[in-house]
């Protein structure tokens, strides 16, 4: 079996294979169903309802309309490398590791989109318009479908070297990893933690079974950690972020507010809260936690999702109205602490119908900062800013490019009225 440092070069030469031998992953787990089937029931993995399933998922994850019209335009370009592996019960049969989004692209351009594209041809032919452009335009398009179809009709693949499961699984950490993790093309935050999860807990079933609750144990951490190129620290944070989230949704889906779901982005508000001290204690997450203690659970929810959220930001009436609220929340705690004031214990987990929003708060506590003299406050921001780590950038980017612009914003703004102040 292969080692948790397995290189990716344990990548066998590219093939061509049948386009139709290829399979989206129910395992990956940024399309995963709830409980995906893993990898040794072939019957589970190439299943048609899944497939179908799987392909509708990929289609609210990714934008694949966006591809779908680059492949048309540009035709076929294999730039980035599919990677399959084929399954050992199913001879000829290949489950896409890596690839996913162009495989649903491809599968759509190649059937549903060729023969619509041919349909509308044959309707213009049977009508001609007096506008011969209509006719020369769709017979281009229906020529370059054809020709993705005939150039796809063999896909060049890079099979992963594994005999079987527990060698893939064995792989896969290491290649989806560098790709999706430590790499630009990261899965976005709840992904990356649903599989270093899966991970995790498939160390800990094979060393104990099915027998007993999950629970976190150091050394499958730093196991793990090494599997992903990750901190032991991060990694374990990771853990317990996918896992309370999962748990929280399980719960409460059914009673958010008529119309609205949880998002891959309500994840942040867990991450977060592990994250910065004062929310973590305050809700009584500790070193082992894989989940939010019941009544922690139930305070978040009143506070963050009771009330509706699909509006305006602004009309969001829920005690914290973005996931950010948690970061704020500390921020007072630490604020508190210093200046012998009390905005973050307005936030009191033991009496949360007394809670008051935290936006008002906010508006008193930033009131209460501009006493403070510009270079405490621009002091403060350069000691926040250089704190900041660079996994924490990368991981977060989505949630912290549109803060630091506005902190930029602002920067640029100041300078130029001090510059006119001086001219």
């Amino acid at each position: 079996m292969s080692s948790p440092s397995t290189s990716i070069s344990e990548l066998q030469d590219a093939r061509l294979v049948p386009f139709d031998s290829i399979f989206i992953d129910p395992n990956n787990p940024r399309i995963a169903p709830e409980t995906p089937p893993g990898y040794e029931d072939a019957a589970a993995l190439f299943d048609p309802d899944m497939q179908r399933a799987l392909e509708e998922r990929v289609r609210q994850v990714y934008d694949v309309a966006n591809l779908e019209e680059s492949i048309l335009t540009h035709g076929w370009v294999p730039i980035d490398s599919i990677i399959v592996w084929e399954h050992p019960k199913r001879p000829g049969s290949y489950v896409v590791v890596e690839g996913n989004t162009r495989t649903v692209a491809l599968r759509t351009l190649r059937t549903d989109r060729l023969e619509r594209e041919r349909k509308k041809l044959d309707r213009l032919k049977k009508n001609p318009s007096r506008f011969q452009e209509e006719m020369r335009v769709q017979q281009e398009t229906v020529d370059r479908l054809e020709s993705i179809l005939e150039q796809t009709t063999q896909l060049r693949v890079f099979p992963v070297a594994a005999k079987a499961p527990d060698d893939l699984q064995a792989i896969l950490p290491r290649l989806l990893g560098v790709r999706h993790i430590t790499h630009a093309q990261n899965w976005n935050p709840y992904a990356t933690n649903l599989y270093i999860l899966s991970l995790y807990e498939r160390l800990f079933r094979k060393r104990h079974g099915d027998e007993g609750a999950l629970r976190l144990e150091d050394d499958l951490v730093n196991e793990v950690s090494a599997m992903v190129s990750l901190g032991a620290t991060k990694t374990r944070r990771n853990i317990q972020a996918a896992s309370a989230f999962t748990h929280f949704k399980r719960d409460f889906e059914d009673r958010l507010p008529e119309g609205e779901s949880f998002s891959d982005e309500d994840h942040y508000f867990f991450e977060l809260i592990l994250q910065n001290a004062y929310p973590k204690e305050q809700l009584g997450v500790s070193k082992d936690s894989l989940r939010l203690p019941k009544e922690s659970e139930e305070v978040l929810f009143q506070w963050a999702f009771s009330q509706p959220r699909s509006g305006k930001e602004e009309d969001n009436e829920n005690v914290f109205y973005k996931a950010e609220s948690i970061r704020l929340w500390n921020q007072m705690a630490t604020y508190d602490g210093k200046s012998g004031t009390n905005f973050a214990k307005q936030l009191d987990v033991n009496a949360p119908d007394e809670a008051r929003p935290i936006r008002v708060i906010e508006a008193e506590f930033l009131q209460h900062k501009t006493q403070r003299t510009p270079i405490d406050a621009l002091t403060a921001l350069l000691k926040a800013l250089q704190d900041l780590k660079v996994d924490t950038l990368v991981s977060q980017q989505e949630h912290l490019v549109p803060i630091l612009a506005k902190i930029g914003q602002h920067i640029s703004s100041y300078q130029k009225m001090m510059d006119a102040v001086k001219q």
